[in-house]
């Protein structure tokens, strides 16, 4: 009825040795003849699930074989507890979840013992077999302290750190590592052990959050994810005497300016104690006062001293303590503390000196004409007394009183002065040219300081000679001795000493030989006969050079025609007039001078004047003079008139030349020389250098001086150029008894002393007059003035 095989399945390839394949154990096939009941696939069977696992799903699929070919139908039946919880499908063999589990309720087992039952239709046979469903725990349990808030009092502020202060516990529902816990706190003054024991990591303080520390402690399970809860810790502690004062800063660094009085305040120190002490100042040593300072022991407020002051340094150190009163707690005046801070009392500064310029006195500075812009001229410098700011000074120049533009700059930083300019000595510049620099330092408000001086502008050799005609011509009688004087050219150069002096020669391109005949003094330009005339013209040139180096030249051409013997030239009264003085404010037709010479022909009297139109200023290239023919009983004069506005701050002196000619059948001429120097007259005002604003401290003693005025008086001579000051006498001059000034410097001083908090500002007026009764019209005899205002602070 039986047949017992035993099978096994070989690796074909899968070699252990030589002699043994890979494969399976043996297993035992038993075959049975005739009828038998239904055969499940498995001898048994086993399932693992989730507590979790859905309701309805499914568990395991049990199969069983007729052999019969009949249909079977499965059922399903607990051996122990658990019935109901789970069911068969009857053709399906499928095992499905009845109910939901929960592995934590001790009313459900964690293993299911089944049996399932195969029965064939139409009452054949059965045959069961033995399922095993275990339940496996799932992490949905978080760990639950025993309390939500735990509370540990009069913990002493000072227990050693490692000081184990109370215990907490937590617990978990689930099973195996999903209900091992692991503890940890939020506050990082404290630890806790995994047996839930919390320690302090930290001193702890009783002055900080209100004496008591509060922090959450939380319970992790090792879950897969893991599940925590949470408790709160509260530590209320008890306060010692154990905080030293704290100061507010470690250092303070007030400032103080250098005039203060007594009682300045200075500045506040500030202490606090966390243990709520009261707290006491004072300088080392509890000491009250220190130098010239002065602490309040319970505000800690510092002043300067009662009585004279003397700030002389640039910063006082004060070393300040601040020492608690131990009221905090119990016992607490046996643990007083101290603690210090220092004071860096920093004396400002006071702009209460001006920059000085002192070598003004000594400033001598040339610069050569012609000098590109931007050459040096001179380095000027100004001390200021005062310190850091107010003590720095930067430079600029003042605009001169009717001048375009500034001749010169200056460095702002170094004082270096530099020409803005081309100069040219012979132009308008003039040989000197004034030049005002100021200093201002960068105090708040600034104070200034000038300095004026004059710059000579040396001369190069940059002007050739002129002759004062374009072309000499001259008729000379036949029987002239030798040795005569026959003309003179004269030449002039602008330019000084050797690029200005002069040397005459003669040459003859035309013909040579016209040089046997004539000869020329170096020095004065008179041509001179050498020799007898025997020819009726004569071509000469006439050179002017110059001593310079290198030399400059010009040439006129001098024309010498021979007249008969019988013929005269005109004979002047005298051959050279002047110097003849007149005053510079002379009016246009004004005449200076009468000259007359006669025909040098009897019973033919004509005559014919003219003035020569130089190739200089000074030899009337601007026809400054003109000439009127007089008729007087037979003769004729020349009258010599202005024709221009003179001006002696331009040119001083002229030098003119009248020719007159006869009437006779050869015109003969003869030349006179007019010399006309200039008289200065009060003509020009005295004109402040700039508008002063200036401060002066208040407190000051009088006689305190506030500042230096300056004026300008461009005319040449003294004392029409003296400048002197005096203070403007008129109501609305509202500072003029509070200050005087010293007539002949500018200077002004104080003459009160000042306070501010009355009236922080005078504007005063100041008044600029030249030294001699003024020329200009409608002066009545008084000098020129001019008014400058000095606004003070």
């Amino acid at each position: 009825m039986e047949y017992v095989l035993y099978v096994k399945a070989e690796d074909q390839n899968g070699r252990i040795d030589d002699k043994q394949f890979q494969s399976t154990p043996e297993e035992r096939l038993s075959i049975v003849g005739g009828k038998r009941p239904p055969q499940f696939y498995l001898p048994k069977y086993e399932k693992t699930i989730p507590e979790n696992s859905a309701k309805d799903s499914d568990i395991i699929s049990v199969k069983a074989k007729s052999f019969a070919d009949r249909e079977i139908r499965y059922t399903l039946k607990a051996k122990g507890q658990g019935a109901g919880t789970f069911n068969i499908g009857p053709t399906s063999g499928i095992v499905k979840l009845a109910k939901e589990l929960d592995f934590e309720d001790v009313r459900q087992p964690h293993i299911y013992q089944l049996v399932v039952t195969a029965t064939e239709d139409s009452g054949g046979f059965s045959t069961s077999v033995d399922l095993t469903i275990k339940v496996t725990d799932v992490n949905d349990n978080p760990p639950k302290f025993d309390l939500p808030d735990y509370q540990a009092h009069n913990i002493d502020e000072d227990i050693p750190i490692g000081s184990s202060i109370l215990k907490v516990k937590a617990r978990d529902d689930d099973s195996g590592t999903n209900a091992e816990i692991n503890y940890s706190v939020s506050n990082d003054h404290f630890r806790v052990d995994n047996k839930g024991i919390i320690f302090n990591k930290k001193v702890l303080d009783a002055d900080d959050n209100n004496a008591y520390y509060e922090f959450t402690v939380t319970a992790t399970d090792k879950g897969e994810p893991a599940k925590e809860g949470t408790a709160t810790i509260r530590i209320y502690t008890k306060n010692k005497n154990d905080e030293e004062p704290k100061f507010s800063q470690q250092v303070y660094t007030p400032n103080v300016d250098e005039n203060a009085g007594p009682n300045t305040l200075v500045t506040t120190v500030v202490a606090s104690d966390k243990d709520g002490d009261n707290v006491e100042f004072g300088f080392v040593g509890q000491e009250k006062e220190s130098g010239q300072f002065v602490i309040e022991r319970m505000t800690g407020v510092i002043r300067l001293r009662q009585g004279e002051i003397a700030l002389e340094r640039d910063k006082y150190e004060l070393n300040v303590t601040a020492v608690d009163d131990g009221n905090c707690c119990t016992g607490g005046q046996h643990t007083r503390h101290t603690s210090t801070a220092v004071v860096v009392v920093f004396i400002t500064d006071v702009n209460d000196n001006k920059p000085v310029f002192k070598d003004c006195a000594t400033y001598h500075a040339k610069v050569e004409e012609s000098a590109p812009n931007g050459s040096p001229v001179i380095t000027v410098h100004a001390t200021d007394e005062d310190k850091g700011v107010n003590g720095q000074v930067r430079y600029s120049i003042v605009q001169q009183p009717n001048q375009k533009g500034t001749k010169f700059t200056v460095d702002p930083e170094t004082g270096e002065v530099t020409t803005n300019k081309v100069f040219d000595r012979e132009g308008e510049d003039g040989k000197f040219v004034s030049v005002t620099v100021k200093a201002t330092d960068n105090g708040d408000p600034s104070l200034e300081g000038v300095c004026s001086f004059t710059v000579e502008i040396t001369d190069i050799n940059d002007n050739p000679p002129l002759f004062d005609r374009q072309k000499y011509i001259e008729n000379v009688k036949q029987d002239t001795n030798v040795g005569t004087n026959i003309l003179r050219v004269s030449a002039s150069d602008e330019d000084a000493d050797n690029n200005g002096a002069i040397i005459y020669n003669l040459t003859a391109a035309a013909n040579a030989g016209d040089l046997d005949y004539f000869e020329i003094q170096p020095e004065s330009g008179w041509i001179t006969l050498k020799k007898p005339l025997d020819r009726e013209s004569y071509r000469l040139t006439a050179v002017a050079q110059d001593r310079g180096f290198p030399p400059l030249s010009r040439t006129v051409d001098v024309q010498i025609d021979v007249v008969d013997r019988a013929n005269n030239p005109p004979v002047w009264t005298q051959a050279i007039y002047g110097p003849i003085y007149i005053k510079e404010n002379l009016p246009v037709g004004a005449g200076i001078i009468s000259v007359k010479a006669s025909s040098g022909i009897e019973d033919n009297p004509v005559v014919f004047y003219r003035i020569i139109r130089g190739s200089t200023a000074q030899t009337n290239k601007h026809d400054t003079f003109y000439l009127q023919q007089r008729p007087d009983n037979g003769d004729t004069w020349a009258d010599i008139k202005v024709n221009h506005p003179l001006d002696y701050e331009s040119i001083k002196e002229y030098n003119l030349t009248v020719r007159v000619e006869n009437n006779g059948p050869q015109q003969l001429a003869s030349e006179a020389t007019i010399y006309v120097v200039l008289e200065d007259v009060n003509d020009e005002i005295p004109l402040f250098t700039e508008r002063e604003q200036e401060t002066v401290l208040e407190g000051e003693p009088i006689g305190t001086k506030v500042t230096q005025v300056n004026a300008i008086d461009k005319d040449g001579t003294y004392p029409n150029n003296e400048v002197l000051y005096r203070i403007v006498d008129s109501p609305r001059n509202e500072g003029r008894d509070f200050y005087e000034i010293r007539e002949r410097t500018g200077e002004i001083f104080t003459r009160v002393e000042f306070d501010r908090e009355e009236k922080q500002a005078y504007a005063l007026e100041v008044e600029a007059r030249d030294g001699a009764a003024s020329a200009r019209p409608n002066a009545n005899g008084r000098p020129n003035t001019d008014d400058t205002v000095t606004c003070q602070n």
